[in-house]
Order: structure tokens, then sequence, then C-alpha cells
């Protein structure tokens, strides 16, 4: 098979029946992918797709374009889980795609062969696929703006540059202007390395930098002009947050981005560990990864956030520099076995197969060491209504045979069973999210999205209690507020006071006010219509003390309180 002409459309086939299957099997993941969905489907409910917006008020966090793709597969397949995957899936076969073709073109029709199937066969690149957040889009995007401005140092063509400049711009209208920083500091390591020679003319880095800014104001301009300077300084301020400062409490140590690609990333990132013992040359796509890769990894260990997301644009670099080496070490017979993908092997199985064990045993086990955790919120997550059964136990076990594959193949240096047991770690991957994520998901969040699908149809407020989440405005399906509703009122009265016309204009301080001002009106204010609010353990006796609200439902530590409008008061 590997050797085939046809190798491309075996990736089509993979992709589809590796990657479809997934996407409706569970509930969408909090925070992200729900947050994204919701702000396509509130696109379709307006009709308008220029406004980026969550609970239909400015959203000013991400550009809009991974949010059309969702719209456009929400228009043609429904607002649900599947349809705001289905982009991921369709971008998961069209990177193994296109990387197929620049391997063949760059590093040989062997080492693009094994780049796709790394690709393909690494966990969390695979994984990213049944997902439906904005990164894989991001990540390729970045990388064709990276490689054609590889292509114009080999070439010296211009129309290069103004691919590498569209590819950009599209970046920067999928995330931000991260994209930007990305490739600009790639290009700036480039030159240092080159003696600090610059091969291009400015008029061609000139024509890169206007015709990506060009192609990024196709949304920023008329939302500037529509919105004024405040929708700009927000969305700025926030990407400087993102660096500045651990947001939602995304903080962790410097070396969290090379632990989780050494184990995520499995079995490429450990592959790849041999290639920067290799100097190679400096018009090689495999040299300009290595700088793609350390400028993506150094700029995200210093960024204050920092979430597994934003080092996935190193599966790019790491995937080629792993198939590099894959391929000489299979050319040139047996050599030092990498030790490391043992053990990595086999704490992937210690996790795919311990997971369905303890969610089975997770009552006996609860009562055993359940006093070793202090945390009222995990133990109920631990212990939410999950069905759990043997056949989720069978399911993770098999991960031995499928990881053992992977070690024996690189072991003995035998290229059918590496390649073999590629597809095969990826088909097991679709086949334990579609037995066994969805009780994983059950267990962070499951309860309170089928309590949240039940109140859909009732004409109420809902809104979380001193936590952040975007289920509630997915999962009961949101509509924008009638003009009479009390809380449109509210939010007038809020702005106002803090001298501004609209929501956008406001700094975070001013943000704050306008939050609390609101959750205040749910909590003693003339409300019109019923209220619901959604704590956790922590926060809920807050909710218990007030008599106005009734506890009408908990599960999987959430706890849902309700307050009635009072006649009397709802006639004032």
């Amino acid at each position: 098979m590997i050797q085939t002409k046809h190798f491309l459309y075996y990736l089509i086939i993979a992709g589809i029946l590796l990657f479809l299957p997934t996407l409706g099997a569970s509930h969408l993941f909090d925070w992200d992918e729900i947050n994204f969905a919701e702000s396509a489907r509130e696109m379709i409910v307006t009709g308008d797709y220029s406004k980026v917006m969550v609970n239909y008020e400015p959203f000013w966090e991400k550009p809009p374009l991974f949010f059309w793709l969702q719209a456009v597969s929400m228009s043609i397949f429904g607002v649900n889980e599947f349809a705001a995957r289905l982009p991921n899936a369709i971008i998961g076969i069209v990177t193994l795609l296109i990387i197929y073709r620049i391997g063949k073109t760059e590093i040989g029709g062997s080492t693009a062969r094994l780049w796709a199937l790394l690709y393909l066969g690494s966990i969390t690149p695979n994984l990213y696929f049944h997902s439906g957040i904005i990164d894989p889009l991001f990540n390729l995007l970045i990388f064709l703006s990276f490689y054609h401005l590889f292509r114009a140092y080999k070439l010296n063509t211009l129309n290069k540059w103004i691919l590498s400049g569209v590819f950009l711009g599209l970046a920067v209208l999928t995330k931000g202007p991260v994209a930007g920083v990305i490739v600009l500091l790639t290009l700036v390591v480039v030159v240092i390395r080159n003696g600090f020679k610059l091969w291009f003319k400015w008029y061609e880095f000139f024509l890169f930098g206007f015709v990506s800014l060009s192609v990024a104001s196709i949304w920023f301009l008329p939302e500037l002009i529509r919105n004024g300077s405040g929708f700009l300084v927000n969305f700025l301020a926030y990407q400087v947050d993102l660096f500045r400062n651990p947001v939602a409490s995304h903080g962790k140590p410097w070396f969290y981005h090379p632990l989780v690609l050494l184990i995520g990333c499995f079995p490429a990132a450990i592959l790849a560990i041999r290639s920067f013992r290799i100097q190679y040359d400096n018009g090689s796509l495999a040299q300009w990864a290595k700088y793609l890769f350390w400028v993506v990894l150094i700029l995200f260990s210093i960024v204050t956030t920092k979430i597994v997301h934003y080092s996935s644009m190193c599966y790019f670099p790491l995937t080629l520099l792993a198939a590099d080496v894959l391929n000489h070490r299979l050319q040139r017979g047996k050599r030092k076995f990498p030790w490391l993908v043992a053990v990595i092997a086999f704490l992937w199985v210690l996790i795919f197969v311990a997971l369905p064990i303890v969610g089975l045993k997770r009552v006996e086990l609860l009562e055993t060491y359940g006093h070793l955790i202090q945390d009222d919120f995990t133990l109920c997550n631990i212990g939410a209504r999950v069905n759990w059964s043997i056949l989720n136990v069978l399911i993770g076990c098999l991960s031995m045979p499928i990881l053992a594959l992977i070690v024996v193949g690189l072991w003995g240096n035998n290229r059918l069973i590496t390649c073999w047991a590629l597809v095969g770690l990826a088909g097991y991957l679709t086949v334990f999210g579609l037995f066994n994520l969805n009780k994983v998901e059950g267990h962070t969040q499951g309860e309170v999205i089928d309590f949240y699908k039940s109140i859909s149809d009732e004409d109420c407020y809902v809104d979380v209690y001193r936590f952040k989440s975007y289920a509630h405005y997915f999962y009961t399906q949101i509509e924008p507020l009638d003009e009479n509703d009390r809380l449109v009122e509210i939010r007038q009265e809020s702005l106002n006071q803090l001298g501004v016309n609209t929501r956008i204009e406001l700094d975070e301080t001013g943000r704050k006010q306008y939050n609390s001002d609101e959750m205040n009106f749910y909590l003693t204010g003339n409300i019109d219509k019923p209220v619901y609010l959604i704590a956790q353990p922590r926060k809920a006796p807050e909710l218990r003390k007030l008599e106005a609200f009734e506890e009408v439902w908990s599960g999987g530590g959430y706890y849902a309180f309700k307050r009635n409008p009072e006649p009397s008061r709802i006639d004032n």
C-alpha cells in the first residue's frame, strides 16, 4: 500500500473512515468547542455573518473565518456536534494531502508517505481533526504561509511572496495577529542563520505585508468602521493579555509545552528528537522546519497563558522531522532503538486502560480513596451517572497490541509493520472516540448539558454563577432578547451608568461591572420571566441562602437553582 501511486486516494479514504464517525459521538467540550460553535450558531440565527457574538453580544477574542466554515456546515447538517466538527475533519483530510504533496516535492516520495502517516497516526495531531476548535485550520494556514516563504527563498519568485501573504492574511482572519508573529519570527531566524544576508528585495517583503494586511482587512476594516476603535482596542488588548497574564487560570510552568508535545505528539515527537542533532542545509525544508519548531516552542513557553492548543503548530515540523529520521532509520537497517518510544507507549496504554477501569469501579474507588480528594467538584465529576461497561475496558485494552506494534516496528526497523501500526493507532483513536470519549465527557459536563437541553423550550433566563462556561448558550439554544425583555432595559441602564453606548466600548473594569449588574438583576431584580442559575459545589451554598431561589436539579458536580418572577412585580 505504501509504495502505490494511489497513495493520495488512500489518504482521502482513511480521512473519511477515521475522522467522520466520531464527530457526533459526544457533546461539544466546554470552553472552546462550545464557544466557537455558539458563535457560528448565532450567526445563523441573526443572519449577520460579519459579527462574532456570544450570547448575542460582541465577542472580540477571535476573528470569524473558522466560524464561517462552521456556519456553512450547520446550515447544511443542522445545529449539532457533527456539523460543528465537520470542518476540522475536512481540514484534516486536506492537511494530509497537502503535506504529502509538499513532502513529495521537497523530501522525496518515501519520506512524504511517512510524514503523512506520522501526522495521521500521532495521537494529538489526529485527535484535533475530530474536534471543533480553531487550531487545525489556523495551523494549516500558517504552515502554508511558511512553506511559500521557503519556496520564495529557493526559487526567488515574487508570486511565492504573494501566496505566503494570502495564507498569512487568512491565518490572521482565523485566530489573530499571533500568526504574523510566528511567521515573521521564523523569517528573522532564517535571516540570522543566513549570516544576516537578505535574499529578498525590499519591495517583495513590502508586497508580502501588504497582501496579508489586505486579506485580513476584509473583515477587520469593516468592523473597525462600524464599531469604532473600541473593537480593535479590545481585540488587541486580549491578544496582549494572553502573553502577559495567565488568562482564565491557564498558567503553567515553562516546560509545559515540551512535555505536552513529547507525550501528546507520540510517536512523532520522540522520533524527531534525533533530528535536532542533524545540521541540514539551510535551503532544505527540514532545516526551515527546525526554525519553525523552535520559534513556536520558545514563543509559547514564554507566553504566560499556556494551553495545549498553543504549541499545536509544532505538529507540522515535528512530524516532518520525524519522517526524515524514520526514513533514514528504515533505509539503513538496525540502529539504536529509541527507548523513550516504549516508555511513552506504556504511559499511553496506562491512560487508555485506566480510564475505563476507574469509570467502571468509581463507586468502590470513591468509598476507599475519596477522602484523599479535597475538591468537591472533582468528587462529583467522578461520581457522575455514567454507564461504563466491560466493553469500554476491552476497548481500553485494545490499545496494548496497537502500541506494541509501533514499538516492534521501530525496534525491528520494519517499514511495513511501522506504517500499518501508525494506521492502526489512528483507527484505534477513532474507536476510542466512538465508545469511550463520550463516557469521559459524561463525567466532566454530560449531566448539566442534559439539563440545559431539558429547558431549551422554556422562555427563561439562564446563566452560570461565578464560573465560566459557554455550554448554557449552545445547549439551551438561546434566542436573541426581545425588545420587551426586562434584561434589555437593565443592560442599557448599565451602559448609561458606565458612560458608553455599546458594550464593545467597555474596558475590562467596565465589562466586570456590566456583568455584575446583569447578575444582580437575576439575583434580586424585578425579573419578568424565570431565571435559572447553575452553580458548582463551592458557590452553590450562596444560592441556597437566597429564599427566592429553589434548587431544582443537581448532577455531576452542578446545581440548578430557579427563581420565578413575583406576579405583583411583573405588573409593575
